[in-house]
């Protein structure tokens, strides 16, 4: 369980480092642009033939486009929802460690007090954010099919886009043997 919600969880936290980074982009081009458009509206006015009012229409749109997004980043707040989720990895990730250590070191006896700690790490999540419900099912396939790709790359050399669509057609997994 604490792989498979490591997993949901960097997928979230890639996928909201994206968006940080696609509207950290735009912000940054839209300012540059429209700073340009400031500094060299005669020049362009001049050289292109653009009427002054469509140049105010362009720049004016151009400031709109700046401020929407960045209002869209203040508010949706991409880059703490990606660090939260980052977290959360570290988060489960550091459970499924002890876990193993736990049963690598038990060989068989389990002591109550270490595993009373190992499950008050594990449930220990207050502070993490949660799975969307509406996600869910679609990280637990992605879960499934990234652990099944990696069992295959054990022993098959084929690309994993290859492994990949042979996984989801429901073909038979390669043997080790093959």
């Amino acid at each position: 369980m604490a792989d498979q919600q490591a997993t949901m969880h960097a997928w979230l936290s890639d996928r909201y480092g994206a968006w940080n980074l696609g509207l950290t982009i735009a912000s940054l081009v839209s300012s540059a642009v429209l700073l340009a458009f400031v500094f060299a509206s005669d020049f362009v006015q001049r050289t292109t033939g653009v009427s002054a009012d469509a140049y105010q229409w362009v720049t004016g749109l151009v400031a709109i486009v700046f401020f929407c997004v960045t209002l869209v980043g203040l508010v949706w707040q991409p880059a703490g929802r990606a660090a939260r989720h980052d977290q959360a990895v570290r988060h489960y990730t550091k459970a499924k460690y002890e876990v193993g250590r736990l049963l690598d070191a038990a060989s068989g006896s389990l002591d109550e007090g270490s595993i009373k700690r190992v499950e008050e790490l594990y449930l220990d999540d207050r502070d993490l954010p949660r799975i969307p419900e509406g996600k869910f099912l679609k990280l637990k396939r992605w879960h499934k099919l990234k652990v099944a790709v990696s069992r295959e790359l054990d022993h098959d050399f084929s690309s994993v886009r290859s492994i990949k669509r042979r996984l989801k057609e429901g073909r038979e997994p390669s043997s080790p043997d093959q």
